[in-house]
Parts: C-alpha cells; structure tokens; sequence
C-alpha cells in the first residue's frame, strides 16, 4: 500500500472511529431521556411523550385562565369595597 493511501485510510479510520464514538453518545442520550420521560410522565415513546405535553398545555392554559378570572374576581370584590 502506497503511503498516501496508507495516510488516507488511517484518516477515514479516525473520522470512522469518531463518528462511532458520537454515535454511542447520543445513544446514550436518548437512552437517559426515555428512562426519564418513562420515570417522570410514564410515556414510553416519542408519541406518547407528544401526547402527553399536549395534555399537560391544555391543562396549563386551563389553570391560567382560572387564575386570572379569580384575580379577576378579586380585584372587583376589594375596589368595590374599598370605595
């Protein structure tokens, strides 16, 4: 094997063994996030994860509205009392 190639296949083995290594990382990665979405919301896919965060907007955006009609409220009762 002439010396070039010899350089370049060392060169494609390196990025080769790199690209493995990132690979394994972000496996590793997403291994965590899945134990964490099973642990924290029981979801065991993407989808169910999907599902899940759509569930939990409605209901935030539930509980704010709530919250500003009872401020709301609030503030009517006291300034009418107040004055």
């Amino acid at each position: 094997m002439s010396e070039l190639k010899l350089k370049k296949y060392i060169e494609l083995k390196k990025r080769v063994e790199q690209a493995q290594q990132e690979a394994n990382k972000a496996e590793g990665a997403l291994e965590q996030i899945t134990k964490q979405l099973k642990k924290e919301f029981d979801c065991n896919t993407l989808e169910a994860a999907k599902k899940k965060l759509r569930v939990l907007e409605k209901q935030g955006q539930k509980a704010k509205t709530e919250f500003e009609n009872a401020i709301e409220e609030f503030e009517e009762k006291w300034d009418n009392e107040s004055t």
